[in-house]
């Protein structure tokens, strides 16, 4: 299978190379911000996998550029161009060794998200060179599931049930899905509002960053 290596851009491009030559990737997604002295970098890396002497060349190169240290910009346009190369039968690997701290923590709030489609998600150690390979934490694979199912819009328990038992193929209570709501309101995931008596639940502000995307579960 082909694969997309993202990576972040920092000071040192070295560990961008590095990571090149430890996972062979078939393209390379470099995520910078628009500073010009990170722009710099990004040239950097490209003349230097020009250089006949660089052992690896990307059949492909592309970039990210984020405007500002916005976490929320940074993590939506990371987690868009990961599901779009996903959707293109990439296996995807993140390289986040270098780059603003934040950035590194964010990569890995992304992967926590996406465990299932960013399969390779490593560090470099900067002493020995060698790759350190990070695991995943998640929510469980039902809360995340109900949590895309609710997306941007308010929606009642039975709707939840309605697109779970669509999704699963089997029936399921709605004491059931109560449940799991409960447990994510607990977690601050989502919040409850009642119309008419009928309960609707919607996402909160930390409920929106942990949304992955309903193409996953086919849910449009």
């Amino acid at each position: 299978m082909k694969t997309c290596q993202f990576a972040i851009v920092g000071e040192n491009i070295e560990w961008i190379l590095r990571g090149l030559i430890l996972f062979r990737a078939n393209k390379l997604v470099l995520i910078s911000t628009s500073e010009p002295k990170f722009v710099k970098k990004i040239n950097e890396i490209r003349d230097r996998l020009l250089d006949p002497n660089f052992e690896l060349k990307p059949l492909e190169i592309e970039e990210i550029l984020i405007k500002s240290e916005d976490s929320l910009e940074f993590i939506t346009k990371f987690k868009n161009a990961v599901l779009e190369n996903f959707e293109q039968q990439y296996q995807i690997e993140v390289n986040a060794t270098a780059g603003l701290r934040v950035w590194q923590v964010l990569s890995y709030f992304v992967k926590i998200q996406l465990k299932n489609i960013i399969s390779n998600y490593f560090i470099i150690n900067k002493q020995t060179g060698e790759p350190i390979i990070l695991p995943p934490s998640i929510l469980s694979k039902t809360e995340q599931m109900i949590l895309d199912m609710i997306g941007v819009k308010k929606k009642s328990i039975n709707q939840i049930k309605q697109a779970y038992e669509i999704l699963k193929g089997k029936k399921v209570t709605a004491a059931l899905i109560s449940k799991y709501l409960i447990k994510m309101k607990e977690k601050e995931l989502i919040c409850e509002t009642k119309i008419q008596k009928i309960k609707y639940f919607e996402l909160t502000n930390l409920g929106k960053l942990y949304q992955i995307d309903s193409r996953i579960y086919g849910i449009i």
